[in-house]
């Protein structure tokens, strides 16, 4: 069984254990569930991440690479293992979740603030904690900060931030 039907399992262990009752044999079918869910993540982390970008250095394209797969691996595992048996229906629960979420408009503040000041622009670190927060690439806010005004690069990316909001929303079901 491999890394993801492991957590699978466990995952199942904790919030589930009823169902893991009603398998027949449940090593096979996480071992099965694992080889799966790295199937798919391995295809979607290659087209998040997209060809070589001209002059990437090593390092650039091994984040790149890396924020793909981490990503994808957020995507998969909330589509096939996080969701299970969730309290409410999953369009009840997400309709709940917009109400009480950050609002976009703070990425648009919070850009602005930085083009106001911009020594006030964060460190390498701290620009990884919000990307994280926000399910979004470093590059992504770096081009949110440099673009004028930020709002209409967020209505010209409105995709992409939807995206990171359905990976935000999937994450906080775990």
């Amino acid at each position: 069984m491999n890394k993801y039907g492991t957590l699978a399992l466990a995952h199942w262990q904790r919030w589930m254990p009823t169902r893991i009752q009603t398998l027949p044999d449940p090593t096979v079918y996480f071992s099965q569930l694992g080889m799966q869910i790295q199937a798919e993540v391995t295809d979607l982390a290659w087209e998040l991440a997209g060809p070589d970008l001209p002059a990437e250095t090593y390092l650039e394209k091994a984040a790149r690479l890396m924020t793909a797969r981490r990503l994808a691996e957020e995507v998969v595992m909330a589509n096939l293992v996080w969701t299970g048996d969730p309290e409410l229906p999953l369009d009840q629960a997400r309709e709940e979740w917009e109400q009480i979420r950050p609002s976009d408009e703070n990425l648009i503040s919070w850009a602005e603030r930085i083009q106001d000041y911009p020594d006030s622009m964060p460190s390498s670190q701290e620009m990884d904690d919000l990307a994280q927060k926000w399910a979004v690439s470093v590059e992504f806010l770096e081009r949110l900060v440099a673009s004028e005004p930020p709002r209409e690069y967020l209505l010209a990316h409105q995709a992409e931030l939807n995206e990171a909001t359905t990976i935000r929303f999937l994450r906080e079901l775990r």
